[in-house]
């Protein structure tokens, strides 16, 4: 990141509630240095009842779009001017795109699960009720899950047993329980990490039993990337975000 923020800046950044414990901003902003842009990512802690005054805010200020996190990902759609199909479908919101003071909805959730997994003709399982689950539940289902199981707290049948499952993804914000206990064959990705670069539960115990594994980390560069490339219009580079979200994170 540039050592200041000038008036020629611009802004991206963070809405979330909290958004203190995201390694977005030094992922981004190691980006837009690396390609010599005069940009800058920055959180955007908004709280539940303030978002509609929070998004009107980055269109008043002149910001390029943002990330959305938890608890807005749902409650966003609605202070949306467009929603592209992916946000549709999904009817979750993680990034804006604004424009001429348009402000466009979009999520790159899914597909960073997905593309990097192989779900065609899988069982799978989305534990979650929120923006996330919606998102990835709807991805999976588009890339060929035979068939997609969305299971939270909420329901009855918590906790899933997870019989009979191939793709597994942790949509909660769960880092130190064992939800599913993950078997060898399984795919698994979780969407929850430590800011610390600490495993978390799910992620050791999918990496003990051989499974194809897909951490929070690799989960959010891949959706960095693709939020980067819509606001930016320009190939987000990987190996740079990379290394600063590991180093970041203590791994």
């Amino acid at each position: 990141m540039s050592s200041s923020i000038r008036g020629t800046t611009t802004l991206v950044g963070l809405l979330g509630w909290p958004t203190s414990h995201s390694l977005s901003p030094p992922m981004h902003n190691a980006a837009f240095a690396a390609l010599g842009l005069d940009w800058a990512y920055v959180p955007l802690p908004a709280a539940p009842g303030r978002l509609a005054e929070a998004v009107r805010g980055l269109v008043a200020t002149g910001f390029a779009g943002a990330n959305v996190t938890i608890p807005h990902k749902q409650a966003v759609i609605g202070l949306c001017d467009v929603l592209d199909d992916v946000a549709r479908l999904a009817c979750s919101v993680n990034t804006l795109v604004i424009r001429d003071g348009t402000v466009l909805g979009t999520s790159t959730d899914g597909a960073a699960v997905t593309g990097q997994l192989a779900p065609a003709g899988a069982n799978a399982l989305v534990l979650g009720a929120g923006g996330s689950a919606r998102a990835v539940a709807s991805a999976l289902t588009v890339a060929g899950a035979t068939r997609v199981e969305v299971c939270s707290r909420r329901d009855s049948g918590w906790p899933p047993d997870g019989k009979g499952i191939d793709v597994l993804v942790n949509c909660t914000p769960v880092k130190d329980e064992l939800i599913v206990s993950p078997r060898a064959e399984m795919q698994v990705a979780d969407l929850a990490y430590h800011p610390d670069g600490r495993e978390t539960v799910l992620v050791q115990a999918a990496r003990a039993a051989g499974c194809t594994v897909v951490d929070g980390l690799d989960v959010l560069l891949a959706q960095g990337a693709a939020s980067f490339e819509r606001w930016t219009g320009t190939a987000a580079p990987i190996d740079v975000m990379r290394a600063a979200l590991r180093p970041a994170a203590g791994g």
